[in-house]
């Protein structure tokens, strides 16, 4: 089969396109022919080795959807032939087949495209447990999006927008500023131009978010906690800018008494049940017409470096694909 691979840690023009042998499902596992594969920024920093999961050789991408091929032993719910989708920490899915645990796959239904599927895997289920579990996110709060014009951020806006919050977009640009007002935020901070902290502060009358949730991380992190309102909740789940290194926790008093959290994904899809759970509501709010997943660019396997440049570099729009 063809696949995207890293031979070794470094700059993302290393990855070559070359032919690797096909894998076999292992108990337990099924193999996917995959049709389209989600770009993410923590792929980046597993081919420059700053996030290392698996040692090169290894071919990038966590996450795919596509049609299952054929089955390991003990695999019970899924036959050949049938629309899947997944998300698997160890990378594989920059290739034409992937061999993953069943229980990591979900079943795409009728009227989602597998783009969209791939769409709703790790951004779309990330932003499901931070409206939920992070943060019981409901009508008439207010909540401040970083990065509201990526992955993650284009979908919370809408599914708080859809809850009855009130949303306050935090974007780069104004092309990311108008993306984040047809999605359905009230206000639109464009950082290039604002301080975020003072345009959201002056956007609630001085008393700040009921929730901040911040994927860009260093550069914003203090920011967040001064935003959030008194006895509110701040909710770190990414790190674009860098990761948050010592943080002085005085912010949080100073602030008003601030709750901080700091989730993973990991601990938000711990078994097939989450799996399922978390991608019946994605998919039903799409199917409705509630969640629109914007696809922000799409390459084949030849295009997974300026794919990487893209979301490492802060230049993406929505999901961004690649198509082996």
């Amino acid at each position: 089969m063809r696949a995207a691979l890293v031979t070794e840690y470094g700059p993302f023009e290393g990855i070559r396109v070359t032919d690797v042998e096909t894998p076999k499902p292992a108990a337990g596992q099924i193999l996917v022919r995959v049709s389209a594969a989600g770009v993410n920024f923590a792929d980046g920093g597993m081919v420059l080795g700053t996030a290392r999961r698996s040692a090169p050789p290894f071919v990038p991408g966590v996450e795919a959807a596509g049609v299952v091929d054929a089955l390991g032993d003990g695999v019970d719910g899924f036959e050949a032939g049938q629309r899947v989708v997944y998300w698997n920490p160890l990378p594989s899915a920059f290739a034409e087949y992937a061999a993953v645990p069943a229980w990591r796959a979900v079943r795409i239904p009728d009227g989602v495209t597998d783009e969209v599927a791939v769409a709703l895997m790790v951004q779309g289920t990330t932003a499901h447990y931070l409206v939920t579990s992070s943060f019981n996110l409901q009508a008439g709060h207010t909540v401040l999006v970083h990065a509201a014009a990526g992955g993650v951020g284009h979908l919370l806006v809408q599914i708080a927008a859809a809850k009855g919050a009130r949303v306050i977009a935090s974007v780069g640009g104004e092309g990311k500023a108008r993306l984040a007002r047809a999605l359905g935020a009230q206000v639109v901070i464009d950082r290039t131009e604002r301080d975020v902290f003072e345009a959201a502060k002056e956007a609630t009358d001085g008393q700040g978010a009921d929730v901040v949730y911040d994927a860009i991380g260093a550069a914003t992190i203090e920011q967040s906690l001064l935003a959030t309102k008194r006895r509110g909740t701040c909710v770190l789940f990414g790190g674009a800018s860098g990761p948050v290194g010592v943080l002085d926790t005085s912010l949080m008093q100073r602030a008003g008494s601030i709750f901080f959290t700091r989730p993973g994904l990991g601990d938000h899809l711990r078994d097939a049940e989450e799996y399922q759970s978390r991608m019946a509501d994605l998919f039903a709010w799409h199917i409705a017409g509630t969640l629109k997943p914007h696809l922000g660019g799409s390459w084949g396997l030849d295009g997974v470096p300026e794919a990487l440049a893209q979301i490492t570099g802060g230049q993406s729009v929505g999901k961004l694909i690649i198509r082996p």
